[in-house]
């Protein structure tokens, strides 16, 4: 019983630390930025190909964990707008969960910015086809899963790949390596010796 109030102490202490005003105040920034950039994107953001340039902002996690509620907040209210409908407000939010997590444990063991960048893109192209695939059964349309599936999962990969990978690893490269104080403006609190 001690043990147990000691461990759950030691969470709250950790939370208190992480969530101070600051961060609670980045997190809600970042969610509002990622909606906004996610809207401005129209139909590109929303369609198979999945162009969404708010994605390059899941890379703060690598420098910041606690900004995965912001993302996964910004997410949820970004799909509101999506076409797929209430699958993806769940799902399409989970995914961007999962992937902020992946960043997070894979950041403490590896620290590549390069590899951090290909979990959302692999995870959004698992999920997506699969809720445009069950999007698709509860409209009384039903498509072949294996070669629709397939060519949805590289559509959604590539648009992932190029807006987070190709725009947003260089973006977070130059701004770390030749912008002064970039890394406090993002509230970074690990991997400030990341490599590559």
């Amino acid at each position: 019983m001690e043990n147990q109030i000691k461990k759950e102490s030691r969470f709250i202490l950790r939370f208190k630390k992480n969530m101070t005003t600051n961060v609670i105040c980045a997190n809600a920034f970042i969610a509002c930025l990622y909606a906004v950039i996610t809207y401005m994107c129209g139909p590109l953001a929303y369609e198979f190909s999945q162009f969404r340039f708010s994605e390059i902002l899941n890379l703060l996690v690598f420098f910041n964990p606690t900004y995965t509620i912001g993302l996964t907040i910004g997410c949820f209210l970004a799909n509101i707008m999506s076409t797929v409908g209430p699958l993806d407000l769940i799902f399409g939010t989970l995914a961007t969960l999962i992937s902020c997590l992946c960043i997070v444990f894979f950041s403490k063991a590896c620290k590549s910015l390069l590899i951090s960048s290909f979990f959302p893109s692999i995870i959004n192209a698992i999920v997506v086809p699969l809720i445009i695939y069950l999007t698709t059964i509860g409209s009384g349309e039903l498509m072949e899963l294996s070669s629709t599936y397939w060519i949805m999962f590289g559509r959604v990969f590539l648009g992932e790949f190029v807006c987070i990978t190709c725009v947003g690893y260089p973006l977070f490269i130059l701004l770390m390596k030749k912008t002064k104080g970039f890394n406090k403006l993002i509230i970074a609190t690990r991997n400030l010796d990341f490599k590559w």
